[in-house]
Formats: C-alpha cells, structure tokens, sequence
C-alpha cells in the first residue's frame, strides 16, 4: 500500500511541475504545450491499461463479476453507439473560418464524444438524485 501512495504521490508531483512549466510559458507560440501534452498522453495510456488489466484479476478472483462487467461494457457501448448516431457533422462558423477546416468525419467524432459526455453527465445526476430519494426512503 505505501508503494502506491509513493506512486500517487510522484505522479502529483510530475502533474504539478509540468502544470507550472506550462503555466509560465508567456510566449504567443506555446512552445511547452508539447511536452504538457506528453505527459497528458502518458497517463490517458497508463489509465487505459490500467482499466483493461485490472478487471482480468477480478474476474480471475470471482467469475460471476464477468456478467457486470459485460452488461457495463454493453452499456458503455450503447451510450456510444447512440451518440454517434445523434453526431452532426456539420461545420460550425468556428471551423468553417480555419485556414484547413476539420475533416466531416472529426466534426462528427468530435460531436459524438460531446453527446456522450453530455449522456454521462445526465445519467450520473440521476444516479445521485435517485440513490439519495431511495436512500431517503429506506431509512424511514
């Protein structure tokens, strides 16, 4: 456990420094924003390997836990699925006004991964209102 404390912690810290280094960039170029970007890169993939990987010890563990997983995925799945069949992939005056405006294809993509936010964000608001109204409920 204190080995993925001194983890947690250096990853903080890495954050942090390149938070600052990003920060104190005062050039019109933004120069630093690649290796911000590096580091923004490094830890998308390790988040990534570290849901795919993890799961497989608990399902090693317990193989009635393969059932959740598989209906969550699903639903991972639709919720994507139903996002990027609601996409537009239209420009916007924003995109149309760029020297080399987006591919139809991006806009679409791009749209796609705003719908899905917007669908998680809006199902974890019920999941909180409805889990406290039922909570309520059950304590009475």
């Amino acid at each position: 456990m204190k080995r993925l404390n001194l983890l947690t912690y250096v990853i903080m810290a890495i954050s942090a420094v390149m938070t600052v280094y990003f920060m104190l960039d005062t050039s019109m170029e933004g120069g630093r924003v690649g290796p911000y970007l590096v580091w923004a890169y490094i830890l998308l993939g390790s988040a990534i390997l570290l849901i795919l990987v993890l799961p497989l010890f608990n399902i090693v563990s317990n193989p009635k836990a393969l059932k959740k997983m598989a209906i969550n995925v699903g639903f991972i799945v639709v919720v994507l699925g139903v996002a990027f069949l609601l996409a537009s992939s239209a420009q916007t005056p924003v995109t149309e006004a760029m020297p080399e405006p987006p591919s139809a294809f991006t806009m679409k993509l791009t749209d796609a991964g705003l719908k899905a936010a917007y669908f998680l964000f809006a199902g974890s608001l019920l999941a909180i209102l409805f889990g406290t109204v039922l909570g309520v409920i059950r304590n009475r």
